[in-house]
């Protein structure tokens, strides 16, 4: 074949030297892991659910608060039910 050439090790579109991915460190310690307490929490406790909202109303990642996925749906759930009931604050300016 004409025009076919040998791939070289370094003709590679990847970076292989980039840092792995994972590393959230930086964004501070976050809930501890194996921490369970999502069941237990009531709505109207909301003293304890804007520990998971950010300043400005959103509601942290997974990666932040170190929640499992069914921990955080749950979360969800109860951040919007307490929003709903005028709580907390959908929006804080």
């Amino acid at each position: 074949m004409l025009g076919a050439r040998k791939k070289k090790s370094s003709d590679s579109k990847f970076k292989t030297d980039r840092k792995p991915r994972g590393d959230f460190d930086r964004m501070g310690p976050g809930i501890p892991r194996g921490v369970r307490p999502i069941p237990t929490y009531d709505y109207k406790d909301t003293e304890l659910l804007l520990k998971f909202v950010t300043e400005k109303g959103k509601i942290l990642p997974r990666r932040i608060t170190r929640l499992n996925a069914k921990d955080q749906r749950a979360l969800k759930k109860l951040i919007r039910k307490a929003r709903h009931a005028a709580l907390m604050p959908f929006q804080v300016y």
